[in-house]
């Protein structure tokens, strides 16, 4: 699980941006967002009842902020983004800078001390994710839709950071916290929706078929995958795994819609591969990152 989940982080993950793609296609950010939340929150809550699962005030606090800035903040930035014609990989470009971010609050917060091979893994996977598409930065959606999408990566940095330092109450996994996450979500973009009377889903199959792509991808994949392997390599190894989002984002847009693969995409995609093999590839699979929080009880289990 420790080598296997990683690597369907980058892969789930990135069909988010895509997925992001074919949704602008058929309805706003905020529609689409709503329905994602509806259809995924199903499931969940089918299993909290039938597991009969029980969550303290404090849980349900520390999973209502992530779910706000994890969920809502940031799916919110990558979505109005495609809504101004920001590509796949250009958004993905950008929320690759959420490494660097989360590694220079971990080292403002621990006093100024760095690992040294993690800080040059960084660099080095920021400028492989800078050749994967940085050719495409002038044909997106414009200021608007790379700042939608930058205040988006940064919600996601801070949730990152407040899973980190807010220790779990014990006897929670995954599934509690997507459970609770989800249903706070889904709250956020009800209320977004119904303000701005983008509630009502289109009369359009494309739009179910996208709403399909995303709850079954990076819904449940993604970001389960995501908030596993944050329990169990810490907050530096998740985010350097992101490095290889947007190589894996640009061969969905060459699958998806026909985007070409240049070679310079190519050679970013092997550059930012080495930048995460400097983070990660040293470590035994069963070792904690430094960065890390207090065991939870996933990682325990």
């Amino acid at each position: 699980m420790t080598r296997l989940v990683p690597i369907a982080l980058v892969v789930l993950w990135s069909s988010g941006f895509v997925g992001a793609t074919l949704a602008a296609r058929s309805a706003p950010a905020e529609t689409t967002l709503l329905w994602r939340y509806v259809v995924a929150v199903v499931p969940l809550c089918a299993w909290a009842v039938w597991t009969r699962r029980r969550y303290g005030a404090r849980f349900l606090a520390r999973e209502a902020v992530i779910g706000i800035l994890g969920q809502a903040g940031y799916c919110l930035g990558v979505y109005r983004a495609a809504d101004l014609g920001v590509l796949a990989g250009t958004s993905a470009l950008v929320a690759s800078l959420q490494p660097p971010l989360v590694a220079a609050a971990l080292w403002v917060g621990s006093g100024g001390r760095t690992d040294r091979r993690q800080a040059l893994g960084l660099l080095t996977g920021l400028a492989g994710v800078l050749l994967v598409v940085g050719g495409d930065l002038g044909a997106t959606g414009g200021t608007a839709g790379l700042t939608a999408v930058g205040l988006g990566t940064l919600s996601l940095t801070a949730a990152t950071l407040v899973a980190s330092h807010w220790p779990e109450p014990p006897g929670h996994g995954v599934m509690d916290s997507l459970a609770v996450q989800y249903v706070v979500a889904l709250g956020f973009f009800a209320a977004v929706a119904l303000a701005t009377g983008t509630a009502a889903p289109p009369r359009d199959a494309d739009f179910w078929w996208a709403i399909a792509w995303l709850v079954v991808l990076p819904v449940f994949g993604g970001y389960g995958s995501y908030l596993y392997v944050l329990r169990t390599s810490g907050p530096v190894v998740v985010s350097a795994w992101l490095y290889l989002t947007p190589a894996t984002a640009a061969v969905w847009a060459w699958v998806m819609f026909d985007e070409p693969i240049t070679v310079h995409a190519a050679i970013g995609f092997l550059v930012a591969a080495a930048g995460v093999a400097a983070v990660v590839g040293l470590r035994r699979p069963d070792a904690q990152d430094s960065s890390a929080p207090c065991p939870t009880s996933a990682s325990r289990r």
